[in-house]
C-alpha cells in the first residue's frame, strides 16, 4: 500500500529569464516500509524533488500536480498544514549535519526543542526520549552526549545525530538525501546499515537520495532514475543494476567499478546535462547519447513498460538496445 504517491508532478522556478522547469512531469510512489532510491547527476532534480514533497521551494516557485501523503494533498497546501507534516509526519536527513545542527547549542537543546514543537510532551519526557533515540542510532554515552556541542563529535556520529533527530517525532516517511557523501567507507558502510535496522525495526519508509548507484545495491527495493528532472528509468533495485534499459542507466553504472570484482575500464559520461530551463522537448539526454537519433531531441517520449513496476522512457527500440548497452 502506498504511503506517497506523487503524480504529474512539475516545478518551475523563477530564474532571470522567466520561469523554467526544475521538475517535469515527474511520477513516482512509496509503499509503507519500502526503500526508494533516487539516483541521478547533480543537478538531475533530485534535491528538488525532496524539497517539493517537503514544501522548503524557493519563494515564488510553482508546483503543480499531486502529492498524495498518507490521503492528505500536499500541493497547494497551507503552509500551517506542511508545518505539521513536516518534522511530525515527514522527515529529512541532509548531505552535511552542520546545516541541521546548530554549532553552539547542545544536543539536548536542538533534539528537545524539535520534540516539544510537534509532540505534547514534558521536558523531562523529551530527554528521556533523546537518550532512547541517541542509544537506538548507535551514539556512545547518550547522557554525556545530549551535553555536548557538534564540534565534539566526527562527521559519521553527526550524522547519526542527524538521523535521531529526523526520526523524533516518530514520522512515516524519511528521507534521506546524500546522507553518506562527505563519509569514509567504513563510516559509510555503518550508516547504511542503519538505515537497514530503522526500516526492519519501525517499518520505516524511506526515500534514499544519492548519484552513487552502487550505494544502492544493497539498501533499497527500487531505484528512480532521474535525468535534467525527469524520470528516465525505474525498476526493482536489483532489476535496474542486472539488466538497465535506458541509455543513461547505463552510462552511470559503466562508471562505476565491477560490484562483482571484475577488471574493466571505467567509462565517463561525456559532456554535461542541460542546462536549468533548456531541456529540449524530447529526451534531454540525447547530446550525450551514442544511440542517439535526430528525433530523440523534438519527439516527447513515452514510457515503455516492460513489467508492472520496470519502465524507461527512450525512443529507441528496447530490442534493439539488447546487447548494445
Amino acid at each position: 500500500m502506498s504511503l506517497i504517491n506523487v503524480s504529474d508532478l512539475t516545478v518551475e522556478l523563477l530564474t532571470k529569464n522567466g520561469y523554467a522547469k526544475a521538475i517535469d512531469s515527474l511520477n513516482f510512489s512509496v509503499d509503507k516500509g519500502e526503500i526508494l532510491g533516487i539516483a541521478g547527476e547533480s543537478g538531475s532534480g533530485k534535491t528538488m524533488t525532496a524539497l517539493t514533497l517537503l514544501g522548503l521551494l524557493p519563494h515564488l516557485s510553482h508546483v503543480s500536480g499531486s502529492i498524495n501523503f498518507d490521503n492528505q494533498e500536499l500541493v497547494g497546501a497551507s503552509s500551517k498544514k506542511l508545518h505539521k507534516v513536516r518534522g511530525r509526519n515527514i522527515a529529512m536527513v541532509f548531505q552535511d549535519p552542520m546545516t541541521s545542527l546548530h554549532p553552539m547549542l547542545s544536543i539536548k537543546t536542538q533534539m528537545t526543542e524539535h520534540m516539544l514543537s510537534h509532540l505534547k510532551i514534558s521536558q523531562n519526557e523529551a530527554n528521556d526520549r533523546a537518550i532512547e533515540l541517541l542509544n537506538e542510532v548507535r551514539i556512545p554515552d547518550p547522557k554525556r552526549a545530549l551535553e555536548s556541542v557538534p564540534s565534539q563529535f566526527s562527521g559519521g556520529m553527526r550524522q547519526r545525530i542527524c538521523i535521531a533527530m529526523a526520526l523524533a517525532c516518530e514520522p512515516q516517511l524519511l528521507i534521506a538525501d546524500e546522507p553518506t557523501t562527505a563519509l569514509d567507507v567504513t563510516v559509510q558502510a555503518g550508516i547504511l546499515n542503519l538505515f537497514r535496522r530503522l526500516r526492519d525495526k519501525r517499518g520505516l519508509s524511506i526515500i534514499f537520495i544519492t548519484h552513487d548507484l552502487g550505494v544502492m545495491s544493497s539498501l533499497t527495493d527500487r531505484l528512480l532514475v532521474m535525468y535534467a528532472g525527469r524520470e528516465v528509468e525505474t525498476g526493482l533495485t536489483s532489476t535496474l543494476l542486472q539488466n538497465p534499459r535506458h541509455p543513461y542507466t547505463r552510462a552511470i553504472l559503466d562508471s562505476l567499478p565491477d560490484p562483482s570484482g571484475n577488471k574493466r575500464a571505467l567509462k565517463s559520461i561525456e559532456g554535461f546535462p542541460p542546462e536549468l530551463g533548456k531541456q529540449p522537448r524530447g529526451c534531454a539526454f540525447h547530446s550525450r547519447c551514442h544511440f542517439a537519433r535526430p528525433e530523440c531531441e523534438s519527439n516527447i517520449i513515452l514510457p515503455t513498460n516492460l513489467t508492472e513496476k520496470h519502465r524507461f522512457f527512450c525512443s529507441v527500440d528496447p530490442l534493439k538496445l539488447v546487447g548494445k548497452l
